[in-house]
């Protein structure tokens, strides 16, 4: 798809192609957001932090809406899982101030199978989602043979800073995500 216009969400997430976010929306150009992807085609998230330059937001993740919930809170939760990496352009904002986005798909290594035995890479993930229970029940099925997969799902949870993960945005970047991810890992 090129070209289409998505609103925009400003969260400090990083989400790769196949990876699934539980967001808690509250305020009203969010709830607006949420009305129009339903209707449509989702929404695009993008990255925002303190020690991200603006020069470096001009990609994000395109989620699809998964599954809807209402909090024990009574706020809004939805399950996102992200379908493409998106090349972003003439950003514009409406009179709520939700932003929108003409969007380009761009080809990254998480949507590759990579048939591996992976299982140093995988079983340290598994029992990990084993172990939360949020994450457990976001991803029910787990490729246990795509290293690409795995080593994107590493990146969207190790503790580093959100500069660091942008850096594993580029369509060439798995070996070098995969071998970040093993020296936190195997430390």
């Amino acid at each position: 798809m090129s070209d289409a216009k998505l609103p925009l969400f400003p969260l400090p997430i990083f989400i790769l192609p196949n990876g699934i976010a539980r967001l808690r929306i509250i305020e009203p150009r969010y709830l607006k957001m949420v009305k129009i992807a339903a209707q449509q085609q989702g929404f695009v998230i993008r990255l925002t932090t303190d020690d991200i330059q603006e020069s470096d937001l001009s990609w994000g993740s395109w989620v699809q809406i998964i599954n809807f919930n209402l909090g024990k809170d009574g706020v809004l939760e939805l399950d996102v899982q992200c379908q493409n990496l998106v090349t972003l352009s003439s950003i514009e904002e409406d009179t709520d101030k939700l932003q929108f986005a003409n969007v380009n798909v761009a080809k990254h290594w998480s949507q590759e199978l990579q048939q591996t035995n992976n299982r140093n890479l995988f079983k340290p993930l598994y029992d990990l989602f084993r172990k939360d229970s949020l994450l457990a029940d976001l991803y029910k099925d787990m490729p246990k043979q795509n290293a690409n997969w795995v080593v994107a799902r590493w990146l969207e949870l190790l503790p580093v800073t959100l500069n660091v993960k942008k850096s594993f945005i580029q369509e060439q970047s798995f070996e070098q995500a995969k071998q970040f991810v093993q020296s936190i890992i195997f430390k």
